[in-house]
């Protein structure tokens, strides 16, 4: 599962840096069609940053055809 990390002062929007950071790990192979993301409670736990971030990051990589979110499931990816 991907881990994220958040830099304050790079000066990239934090949402961006976690769409950023899924693509990459879908590129190394870290993360591979079917895999669940972290839920966005995890991801505001690990980084203290707004659950709302985390959803416009998840919702991005949603418009970009990256995953899909299952009601009651998770969100999941769907290609790579």
């Amino acid at each position: 599962m991907i881990e994220f990390q958040v830099d304050r002062h790079s000066g990239v929007a934090t949402y961006l840096q976690l769409v950023s950071q899924v693509k990459q790990a879908l590129r190394l192979g870290v993360l591979e069609p079917g895999d669940r993301l972290p839920t966005a409670r995890a991801v505001v736990q690990a980084t203290a940053i707004n659950p709302n971030t985390v959803l416009k990051a998840y919702r991005e990589l949603e418009r970009e055809g990256l995953v899909e979110p299952r009601p009651g499931q998770g969100t999941f990816v769907t290609r790579s």
